[in-house]
């Protein structure tokens, strides 16, 4: 009987293991590039948001970044003020805003992921309402 169970809880990690690692993902999904963090130290301010906390990057340059980054606030600003959006592609970079965690009257924070090909761009930022 022990050598039964025995048998039965390997063939139930093996079959987890390979399930695990590579048993194969049929949706389609591409995987993510590693991201490096950009250094914005003393720009906050002056990324286009109230605040831009953070941004990183993978196959692009810091400096590409933050003018993506800058791009999008003024495309944002420029479509609804403060709370704006922005629906157009940026220096080529189709960019979708996460949800809105806000202060209700006050501020929002939210995520930005920026792509263009295997280029991508990751910022986050706070506006003030």
């Amino acid at each position: 009987m022990k050598r039964g169970k025995a048998t039965f809880i390997a063939l139930v990690v093996l079959c987890a293991a390979a399930a695990g690692c590579g048993g194969g993902n049929s949706s389609g999904s591409t995987t993510t590039p590693a991201l490096s963090t950009c250094d914005i130290s003393g720009r906050q301010q002056n990324l286009g948001a109230s605040y831009v906390t953070s941004i990183q990057v993978a196959k692009v340059s810091c400096a590409q970044a933050e003018k993506v980054v800058v791009g999008y606030h003024r495309c944002r600003l420029a479509n609804g003020g403060a709370a704006g959006t922005c629906k157009t592609a940026v220096a080529g970079f189709d960019c979708t805003e996460g949800a809105r965690q806000s202060v209700p009257g006050v501020q929002y924070n939210a995520t930005v992921d920026c792509r263009k090909g295997d280029s991508q761009i990751k910022s986050t930022y706070t506006q003030n309402l």
